[in-house]
């Protein structure tokens, strides 16, 4: 099994995930590796990575990647993993220490090619009561329970995220149109390629086994931070429907509109519950609201000055 984790610039947190590897325990007769792959960070990261190597005596590699953002980095650490399995988690997680033996188990007794668990909380501050469980797929936080079940849409996220390295070579590595790129809180290259696959009819497994902890720092315990998420989701969506094939009017899709209608017209079905569950209704025009600016202002109605630059 390989083990690829991406960071950047977050040294102090990787400190924390390493430690957890160190104290994974693996099934007698089968090797896994680290593979850490560095996403051009500027701070100590690289120095962390080889102490690590030198004092924990695992078998870690450390790969740079310039490019920035994190499906480049994630595809360089497909392209360095020698695993008959690629298990994907993030530099800002705490493994359960039984986490690779429980991904190697689910392979072993499923016929699937993909494998997700759950993702729990460590809250740096304690939640606040706006914070409901319609938000925690943000952070990103994972639970569907205590019971194995095969996934019938692709909702699983990349920090517990495995999958058979030969269908990387069927259907290619994930999106570098998605994912996060400093700046912005871009997602959705792991939901890309897991509906990818199963569109292809592999099947993916829920693992309620394998489990790794998330920590959250205070500063994503903030509306501000849900609030630019989904303003940038916004975008995102924006920017992927303007370089698809669908009709444009002055070089405008035709298609965000009935996305808009759409939208606006479940905003108001459930306009009842607005005051109980006001964060989530604006976050849903937030969204819009970057949605609908970046596809004007990459059309030709404005003049350039006006664009927003991504």
């Amino acid at each position: 099994m390989s083990v690829v984790v991406c960071t950047y610039n977050r040294c102090e947190s990787l400190k924390r995930t390493l430690k957890s590897f160190s104290e994974v325990v693996f099934p007698e007769g089968y090797s896994w590796e680290l593979v850490l792959v560095d996403n051009n960070s500027k701070d100590e990261t690289k120095i962390i990575a080889e102490a690590f190597k030198e004092e924990s005596g695992l078998n870690v590699k450390y790969i740079f990647e310039a490019k920035q953002g994190l499906s480049y980095a994630r595809n360089r650490g497909i392209n360095h993993s020698k695993g008959e399995i690629i298990a994907f988690t993030d530099d800002d997680v705490m493994v359960d220490r039984y986490w690779l033996s429980n991904i190697e188990r689910a392979f072993e007794e499923h016929d699937v090619s993909c494998v997700g668990g759950k993702i729990l909380p460590i809250w740096e501050t304690p939640n606040p009561k706006w914070l409901k469980h319609d938000l925690h797929y943000m952070l990103p936080l994972l639970d569907y329970g205590d019971k194995f079940f095969y996934l019938k849409s692709p909702i699983i996220w990349g920090a517990n995220f495995s999958v058979k390295a030969d269908i990387f070579g069927k259907y290619g590595g994930f999106d570098t149109n998605l994912g996060r790129i400093p700046g912005r809180l871009f997602a959705g290259e792991e939901t890309e390629f897991a509906r990818r696959i199963l569109n292809e009819g592999e099947k993916i497994l829920y693992d309620p086994n394998a489990i790794v902890h998330h920590y959250i720092p205070s500063d994503k315990i903030s509306k501000k931070y849900f609030r630019k998420w989904k303003y940038d989701q916004g975008i995102l969506r924006a920017s992927l429907l303007r370089s698809s094939k669908h009709k444009k009017y002055m070089g405008m899709p035709y298609h965000p509109m009935t996305f808009f209608v759409k939208n606006a017209l479940l905003f108001f079905k459930d306009i009842r519950y607005l005051w109980q569950k006001r964060f989530l209704y604006e976050l849903r025009v937030i969204s819009l609201v970057g949605f609908i600016l970046k596809i004007i202002s990459d059309s030709k109605i404005l003049p350039r000055f006006f664009r927003i630059s991504i």
